[in-house]
């Protein structure tokens, strides 16, 4: 069997390992537009529950991963400088992006798969000399675009505006920072990758741009803006751009997720949203998956409809996760007005999707529910 991939981010490397690892006779080929030491973004989360499925598809590789792993502690919510702790089971571990893509490369080359670089693949049609061609190209997919209307392929565009940075600042833990500025909300998500180093993606709703005037700033303005606003939650520390632009999320999803023998994977299949967290961990789940159908289906055909049975139901929970919390920060403004206490917006953020109710809230942050109910009896 001979594998095409186009794209060689975590989905499509972790891919191709794996397949080349456990499918047998098996040609893989990697095309990868940019340099290998290439990489947008800071650190990347690998939450919860997700690293235990890492783990049983291929101890190896996890291992290594486990390695370059910064273990993260309880989640911290803070409004307008007050912060609330909401302390549970370990909320799981953030790697550096681009050592996260370094150890993937070097699984691949200790396993034969062929990795091209600088591989600009502008029509797909170009890697169909193979069995199959699996497009894990990311949020921007070329596979995806190239044949929209055979996937069906939608999208939206959010109000609210966000940039990644990082900062060298030293933490412990994933939080969540909301304040007020300019008639509007902004949000600080920010969470350690390694002992030194925090990836900040900063947010703002529509009245915050208007009102604070970032229409009119450049990049690096808008970047001094919030560096000031943040200033207490960067302990003075400056953010770090990399090509940090800000601009207006995009979720996108398809009807299907193949189209003769090309498959979508990863963020190329399904953007939601960063506030629900792992989608790299998510799209190496997909790359589990479809290399799980590979070896116990007799042919591509039918791996590629078990693949999508078994991860499109999930998919599509996910997705209708991400609307209902992308909908919340759309309105983080009104939220924040509308909570009587810091305790009681944490948890209104906490059952923001409606896949978490009071009850699930008390099992998973008991230490968190039990001071929320005290300060709702003394309120009482």
């Amino acid at each position: 069997m001979k594998i095409n991939v186009l794209g060689g981010g975590p989905s499509g490397l972790y891919f191709a390992y794996l397949a080349r690892k456990r499918l047998g006779d098996v040609e893989v080929n990697v095309h990868e537009r940019n340099a290998p030491d290439a990489t947008f973004g800071f650190g990347v989360v690998l939450a919860g529950a997700g690293l235990a499925r890492l783990q049983a598809a291929d101890a190896d590789s996890f291992a290594r991963l486990d390695a370059i792993t910064k273990r993260l502690g309880n989640q911290e919510i803070i409004l307008n400088g007050q912060a609330v702790q909401v302390e549970g089971e370990a909320y799981g571990g953030a790697v550096e992006r681009l050592t996260l893509l370094k150890t993937l490369q070097d699984l691949c080359a200790e396993v034969g798969v062929n990795v091209t670089y600088h591989a600009q693949v502008d029509d797909p049609r170009l890697l169909d000399d193979a069995d199959l061609v699996v497009g894990a190209d990311g949020a921007n997919s070329t596979m995806r675009r190239s044949f929209e209307t055979q996937f069906g392929t939608h999208g939206s565009q959010l109000s609210n505006a966000f940039a990644w940075y990082g900062a060298e600042r030293l933490h412990d833990r994933p939080t969540l920072s909301f304040r007020n500025a300019g008639g509007g909300a902004f949000c600080a998500h920010y969470y350690p990758y390694t002992d030194r180093m925090c990836t900040f993606v900063m947010e703002c709703d529509r009245a915050a741009w208007e009102g604070c005037g970032f229409e009119a700033m450049t990049n690096d303005q808008r970047q001094d803006f919030v560096e000031d606003l943040f200033r207490d939650d960067l302990q003075g520390q400056p953010l770090i751009s990399n090509k940090s632009e800000w601009r207006n999320f995009q979720p996108v999803w398809n009807d299907s997720w193949t189209h003769g023998n090309r498959v979508l994977i990863g963020d190329a299949v399904r953007r939601a949203h960063f506030s629900i967290g792992s989608g790299t961990r998510i799209a190496m789940e997909d790359s589990i998956a479809l290399v799980k159908a590979l070896e116990t289906e007799a042919d591509v055909v039918s791996a590629l409809a078990a693949y999508v049975a078994a991860r499109k139901p999930a998919a599509d929970i996910l997705i209708g996760a991400a609307r209902e919390s992308y909908g919340w920060y759309e309105e983080m403004g009104e939220h924040m007005a509308d909570a009587a206490s810091p305790h009681a917006f944490a948890f209104d953020y906490l059952t923001r999707t409606g896949r978490v109710d009071a009850a699930r809230v008390a099992a998973d942050y008991p230490g968190f529910m039990a001071a929320y109910q005290s300060e709702r009896a003394g309120a009482a």
